[in-house]
């Protein structure tokens, strides 16, 4: 979901350089598949929604995997998961929920089968918005219009070994619970506990994910396999969301992860995570929070943005730089307020324009760039739409108000971009990072744009680093 695309092959040797052995996939993009064979980085992917409802029989699922999955398998890539549909049962990003994925997954299993493709695990991600809004875990039920729908994925699941995978983030959990923001981190820097009988919880992932594990046990599964499908902290367009408290939270979150302390209803627990997300989104649905075009660790142009240590050791360094990138000539576009100081009114036309094709997500309250003047605020927004039109001169022309300029922009606080070249797009694909716990972003991918040879980052995310395989 994003402009600016690293190339599939250039990922590729991105995550082995990390030592990231899974990636999640939110499109199984014909154009990128093939980058991994043979790579021994795992996959999930992902059978979307959009495309399910146009599925008329069984035949037009079994075709679709045949393309789409067992072709890649037999030429050496690696996919051990396939997710049908994407929180399903969520009220926050659709208005209907999607009822039928459960006979969707049971199709897709018994194509995956009659392919001779048993190994790969069939499940579907939820939002938390699947459980009732609590405030101690061991009230944790599934929502009532859903508990039957519920109840047949669930044994869906446990008749196929497949895990319930649930997303949290964070960042939006203590915020809609008016909860201290500390809360959300697994410092213990916050003073803000929650005691249920016996057990103390001191932030919001322990709480929520023992407040599923309640659900399950009432909901008669309490020893369904839970795998965490997208976690992170963004780094932009909200307040609380800057690189500093996302290196915090990462950081935090390995070394949890690390010590396989599991969960007070679940303790002693190796718990898999994927990480949201291998870089940013400047095309993602923003009706929920500014931030979600910031959740990645690493820029567009593949440079990353803070420390995090993905083999688990805590190292305090950053990651590997992505090896290939061109950065587009050194041009921005600025708002010319020498000549046409006074025009607001016409200028704050082309702004809102600008800002409504392209991403003007720094400038909203709490973000990097929200303390520009009129001069600078314009100019930022004229530029992101030159940039993400590719620096050509008519996008910087706004009947004159707008003028290209080798002087960089950037201000000491707000960074003005430029694009990468990038090979042609390709699709809406989305990655995601995991770790295991796992690495991987939050994703609704709404279409497959077939053209080029360049990778979406995500969502995502997008990379899964197993304990298991550590340690």
């Amino acid at each position: 979901m994003a402009t600016q695309k690293l190339v599939p092959s250039m990922v590729v040797d991105l995550l082995l350089q990390n030592g990231i052995p899974e990636l999640k996939l939110f499109s199984p993009s014909q154009y990128v598949l093939p980058a991994f064979a043979n790579s021994s980085i795992g996959l999930s992917v992902m059978f979307q929604e959009n495309q399910l409802r146009w599925m008329n029989n069984s035949k037009d699922i079994h075709d679709w995997i045949e393309k789409y999955i067992k072709k890649h398998v037999d030429e050496g890539v690696d996919i051990r998961y396939l997710y049908v549909g994407n929180e399903p049962f969520s009220r926050k990003y659709k208005k209907r929920t999607f009822d039928d994925v459960v006979y969707y997954l049971g199709e897709a299993r018994k194509s995956l089968d009659r392919h001779n493709l048993s190994h790969i695990k069939t499940t579907t991600a939820h939002f938390t918005d699947i459980l009732t809004n609590v405030t101690k875990p061991s009230e944790g039920d599934f929502r009532e219009d859903i508990k039957e729908l519920m109840i047949n994925l669930l044994k869906f699941l446990k008749e196929t070994n497949s895990p319930l995978v649930i997303n949290i983030f964070p960042i939006y959990l203590v915020a809609s619970k008016e909860m201290p923001v500390d809360f959300a981190f697994f410092d213990e820097h916050s003073n803000y506990t929650i005691k249920d009988g016996p057990h103390i919880y001191n932030n919001i992932f322990t709480l929520t994910y023992d407040t599923l594990v309640s659900a399950l046990t009432k909901a008669g599964y309490p020893d369904t396999d839970i795998i965490v499908g997208q976690i992170g902290w963004p780094t932009d367009g909200y307040q609380n969301a800057n690189p500093k408290n996302a290196e915090r939270y990462h950081r935090g979150l390995l070394r949890y992860l690390k010590r396989n302390e599991g969960t007070p209803l679940r303790p002693n627990r190796t718990i898999d995570v994927y990480i949201t997300a291998l870089s940013d989104e400047n095309r993602m649905i923003t009706q929920w929070g500014e931030y979600q075009r910031h959740w990645g660790i690493y820029r567009h142009d593949g440079s990353p943005k803070y420390k995090i240590d993905f083999s688990m050791q805590d190292r305090d360094s950053e990651p590997t730089t992505a090896k290939g990138t061109v950065k587009m000539p050194n041009r921005w576009c600025r708002y010319n307020d020498n000549i046409f100081n006074g025009s607001k009114e016409k200028v704050m036309e082309h702004v809102n324009y600008t800002c409504s094709k392209s991403d003007c997500t720094l400038l909203s309250p709490g973000a990097t760039c929200d303390n520009l003047n009129f001069t600078w605020n314009a100019s930022f927004a004229f530029n992101m739409y030159f940039q993400m039109n590719s620096q050509k001169t008519n996008y910087c022309d706004f009947n004159g108000y707008g003028y290209i300029t080798t002087n960089d922009p950037s201000t000491p606080t707000c960074r003005f971009p430029i694009e990468i070249l990038s090979v042609e797009v390709i699709d809406n694909g989305a990655m995601q990072v995991a770790s295991s716990g796992e690495i991987s972003k939050e994703h609704t991918n709404p279409s497959i744009l077939p053209i080029g040879l360049a990778l979406s980052a995500l969502v995502c995310i997008i990379l899964l680093l197993c304990l298991l395989m550590w340690f």
